[in-house]
C-alpha cells in the first residue's frame, strides 16, 4: 500500500504569525491534555491472565527484549487509537469533554500517563546504576517505536527522557546522546514539525500520528477560518484542508498492525497508571542530585 500523501499545513490564514507552533500547541491544547487526565477514561486493556508480582517488577522491564516492549506498547496504542470516530476530534477541538469524545481523550491520557511513566520508571530506582540501565533501556525501546512507525508512543518516551528531572541524572555515553538527539530532530518543533510531518508523509502504514499535531492544526483551521466567504459564498478551502487533515487519520486506522498480544508485557505496564507527577519527580531528582547552592556575595566594609 502507499504512503500517506496528505499535508497537514500549518494554520490556513496565519502564516505570518511570529508566534512559534511549540507554544501555540502549548497554549492551546494544555487546558484540554489537562481535562482528559483529570476526567481519566475506562477505556483501558485488560489482559486475560492475571498479575503477578514478577511481571509487575521493575526487573522484568529490562529481562524483556527492548522490540518486544516495544511491539505490545504498540498494539495498545492502535488499540486506542482505531476507535476514535473523525466526529470526535472535530467536537474535541470546539469542547474537550469526555462525553462527546471519550476515545480521543483515552488516547490523549493514554500518551499523558506513558510519559509520566516512563520517567518515573526511572527516577524510582535507588541507584545510579539501576537509573542507568532502566533509562538505556527506555531509550532502546524508543528506536523500536520509530522504527514501528508508532510516532505516538515514540514521543512519549522522547518527551520522558527529555524531562529536565530526569535528564540532569543521567549519563550518556557518545552513542546514546546520538540516540537521543537524532529523536529530537526527527520531533523537533520548529517549522510547525516540519521533520516530524515529513517522515509521516513518507512512511507507509501501518502507523500511528502523533495526534497533537492533528488537533492543533483543526483548531487554528477550525476557529480561524470563516464558514463562508465576504461574498456569502461557503468557504470551500476550510472544507477541503479540514477532509484532508481528517483523512490522514482515517487512512491510518485503515491498516492494522499483526502484533500479538503478551498479557505478560501488558500486566507489567499495568495500564501505566503508576507514575509520579511533576512536582515529585522534581523533589526525587534532587534527593539524587541536590542543586548547587549559588554562593551569595557578602558586602565588605571599608
Amino acid at each position: 500500500s502507499s504512503g500517506i500523501n496528505a499535508e497537514w499545513p500549518l494554520r490556513p490564514g496565519f502564516e505570518g504569525n511570529k508566534l512559534t507552533f511549540a507554544l501555540d500547541v502549548q497554549n492551546t491544547l494544555y487546558t484540554q491534555f489537562q481535562y482528559c487526565k483529570d476526567h481519566k477514561s475506562d477505556l483501558s486493556y485488560i489482559p486475560v491472565s492475571s498479575v503477578s508480582s514478577e511481571t509487575l517488577s521493575w526487573q522484568y522491564f529490562l529481562k524483556v527484549k527492548p522490540r518486544d516492549i516495544a511491539l505490545q506498547m504498540t498494539k495498545i496504542d492502535f488499540d486506542k487509537f482505531v476507535k476514535i470516530k473523525l466526529c470526535e476530534i472535530l467536537k474535541y477541538v470546539k469542547a474537550p469533554s469526555e462525553t462527546t469524545s471519550p476515545n480521543l481523550c483515552a488516547c490523549v491520557d493514554h500518551f499523558n500517563s506513558v510519559s509520566y511513566w516512563a520517567s518515573s520508571l526511572v527516577l524510582e530506582r535507588e541507584t545510579k546504576e539501576d537509573r542507568q540501565r532502566v533509562y538505556r533501556r527506555l531509550l532502546t525501546v524508543m528506536e523500536h517505536l520509530i522504527k514501528l512507525n508508532n510516532f505516538s508512543s515514540s514521543f512519549a518516551l522522547f518527551a520522558a527522557l527529555s524531562r529536565s528531572s530526569v535528564r540532569r541524572i543521567i549519563n550518556l555515553s557518545s552513542k546514546q546522546e546520538k540516540i537521543l538527539n537524532s529523536a529530537q530532530d526527527l520531533m523537533d518543533s520548529s517549522e510547525s514539525y516540519k521533520n516530524l510531518r515529513t517522515a509521516l508523509k513518507s512512511v507507509k502504514p501501518p502507523l500511528i500520528p502523533y495526534l497533537a499535531i492533528c488537533i492543533a492544526d483543526l483548531y487554528f483551521l477550525l476557529l480561524g477560518n470563516p464558514d463562508k466567504l465576504e461574498n456569502g459564498e461557503i468557504n470551500f478551502t476550510k472544507r477541503f484542508t479540514t477532509y484532508t487533515f481528517m483523512n490522514v487519520v482515517r487512512t491510518s486506522q485503515r491498516i492494522p498492525y499483526d502484533i500479538q498480544p503478551n498479557d505478560n508485557i501488558i500486566n507489567f505496564f499495568n495500564n501505566f497508571n503508576s507514575y509520579m507527577e511533576e512536582e515529585e519527580m522534581w523533589k526525587r531528582s534532587e534527593e539524587i542530585k541536590p542543586r548547587k547552592k549559588k554562593k551569595v556575595p557578602t558586602a565588605t566594609l571599608r
